[in-house]
């Protein structure tokens, strides 16, 4: 069998990827070039020997997506095509779900929705692992891959099967896909009479020029203190993240360095300009604050410009560089550094890198899942991937009901239908108040929604799925025969479980009144009023944003804050 002209140009490409690499690479010599030549003998016997004709594209494909596996997520490879479709995406117009995903645990997961998008209208969280796109399965899927899948024209749909933490079965969401236009900076408002608070959803290509025009506006309204909302922030853009932390730190100071094997990877990013804001603020961060998001919370955090309050984020700090392999345009997308706060953390959480074996430093927070360093001010500061906040403090959680209700698109569906209707009865303002009739109206709504009336609680799955442990086992045993004892007692006890189970099913909507109440003003209000209206509501009912606000109306207390964390060393 001869080898193809195909099949040299592939071992070509691969193997000058490989070389690129190894130039780069101060030890290894040798054994680098012995195991390539023994992968090189093992695609040429089987190109000559084996029983079928296999491609040397498929041999080839087959290698690069083996040497994918033991990398990170983020690495990839891309043909000609994959590469054009790739800026096609990045640079163009595109109907998307508006969701921000990674890999975690090998598995494709949510790190954060977008606010206004599909996706966070029907109720994707963080976290939630994505099984399916339509009626492809995700298993070893790589990100960019399911970008492509998740991707396409607007209007159309696309339904993905997901699993979330404590649900006992996979859910599905079938979402219509829109263009995906996020204003970066799309609230800004006073929320007392000296707090200001600003909201950054990305950073984007004009994200620290709207910014500063915020904080500007809210300086004119005698601003005494700020509170920055980084959460559900995936990131973005790495010249933006430095311009928005030059807004707050002293010109020179470092805001982030990356840290690679080679030394051109090496690279400080310092702050060009003086400060626009110099007094105190709060920086809100949750599990969904990703990339660009953790580097301004990590440089603000480390130089003691503010307090940080939530959720330790997501740990997304690996720098992606594109390598050119050939003259035919196949490039490798390849983490070549991570990045590391000014006082040394590194951002990155090791289970977003499977291979997580960077020679660190002495005082490398990469050596070992948690580490201790230290603000400019002696502050003790936690590591191990990740911004851990000064403050922790969780935010809203959501049962399993209410959860359901925001999958199903309850609240947005009933809104759109009645929103004229009660507006007529009862002006929509930002005091107005939902009334039980509301409330009775939207039960009903709810419960003549066939997909709804389907929803099962927690314990009910958990004992349909005994029923089938159940009767598996019996067929195990043989015991099959109709009008069994020991069949009929199980079956009547089952039974007259699942009848105390639905009548518990039944009072979720009572015990989920408050969320409910709520959630219905803020849809009210955000189709009567507009986004606006909807956050300032939102904002008066948030817990993080409530405690940042206590924080930073008591001086002792904000010290404290920065004391206590001291103290620890």
């Amino acid at each position: 069998m001869k080898k193809s002209k195909f099949y040299y140009a592939t071992v070509a490409i691969l193997i000058a990827g490989f070389a690129f690499i190894s130039n780069r690479v101060q030890a290894g010599g040798e054994k680098f070039y012995s195991d390539l030549i023994r992968l090189d003998k093992v695609v040429t016997k089987i190109n000559e020997n084996y029983v079928e004709d296999v491609s040397s594209e498929e041999l080839v494909d087959a290698a690069i997506g083996g040497i994918r596996s033991i990398l990170d997520p983020h690495t990839a490879y891309f043909t000609p095509k994959d590469y054009e479709d790739l800026k096609v995406n990045t640079e163009g117009e595109f109907g998307g779900l508006g969701i921000q995903i990674g890999i975690r645990d090998q598995i494709l997961t949510v790190v954060s929705p977008l606010a206004g998008t599909p996706a966070h209208r029907m109720g994707l969280q963080a976290g939630d692992k994505i099984i399916r796109i339509d009626t492809i399965s995700t298993q070893g899927i790589s990100i960019d891959d399911a970008v492509e899948k998740l991707r396409g024209k607007p209007g159309s749909p696309v339904k993905i099967q997901i699993l979330r933490e404590g649900m006992l079965e996979p859910m599905e969401f079938n979402i219509v896909r829109e263009v995906i236009k996020i204003e970066s900076v799309p609230y800004g408002a006073m929320i007392n009479d000296s707090v200001g608070y600003i909201k950054i959803t990305q950073f984007a290509k004009r994200t620290s020029e709207d910014l500063e025009a915020r904080i500007n506006e809210l300086k004119k309204k005698d601003m005494k203190s700020l509170i920055i909302d980084l959460r559900v922030n995936p990131g973005g853009l790495l010249n933006q993240a430095i311009s928005v932390s030059e807004l707050f730190l002293d010109k020179n100071q470092m805001v982030v360095y990356t840290k690679g094997r080679v030394k051109s990877q090496n690279q400080e990013y310092h702050s060009r300009r003086n400060p626009i804001w110099t007094k105190k603020m709060v920086v809100l961060v949750n599990e969904n604050s990703a990339s660009a998001s953790e580097i301004v919370a990590g440089a603000i955090q480390d130089w003691d410009r503010g307090i940080v309050l939530g959720e330790t984020s997501f740990g997304k700090g690996s720098v992606q560089t594109i390598l050119p392999l050939d003259g035919q345009q196949n490039t490798l997308k390849l983490t070549t550094a991570y990045y590391y706060t000014p006082a040394g953390r590194c951002i990155n959480k090791p289970e977003n890198a499977v291979r997580f074996k960077l020679k660190a430093a002495a005082n490398d927070s990469t050596k070992k899942d948690t580490a201790f360093f230290y603000t400019k001010a002696g502050r003790k500061v936690l590591a191990g991937g990740g911004i851990t906040p000064d403050v922790i403090l969780p935010g809203r959680k959501y049962t399993r009901f209410s959860t359901e209700l925001l999958r199903k698109t309850m609240f947005f569906n009933y809104v759109i239908k009645k929103r004229f209707e009660i507006n007529k009865k009862t002006k929509i303002t930002p005091d107005f108040v939902v009334t039980k009739d509301i409330v009775d109206d939207f039960k009903k709504f709810v419960y003549a929604d066939t997909t709804f009336t389907k929803f099962k609680s927690a314990s009910i799955i958990a004992l349909d799925n005994f029923r089938e442990i159940v009767k598996k086992e019996r067929v195990e045993r043989g015991d099959t025969l109709p009008g069994d004892k020991d069949k009929v007692e199980v079956e009547g006890a089952t039974a007259a479980l699942e009848s105390v189970l639905r009548a518990e099913t039944e009072k979720e909507f009572e015990k989920n009144m408050d969320y409910i109440t709520y959630q219905l003003k803020a849809e009210l209000l955000g189709a009567a009023l507009g986004e606006d209206a909807r956050t300032a509501f939102e904002l008066k009912n948030d817990n993080q944003v409530i405690e940042a606000n206590r924080y930073l109306a008591d001086h002792k207390l904000f010290a404290r804050a920065f004391k206590k964390a001291k103290d620890k060393g």
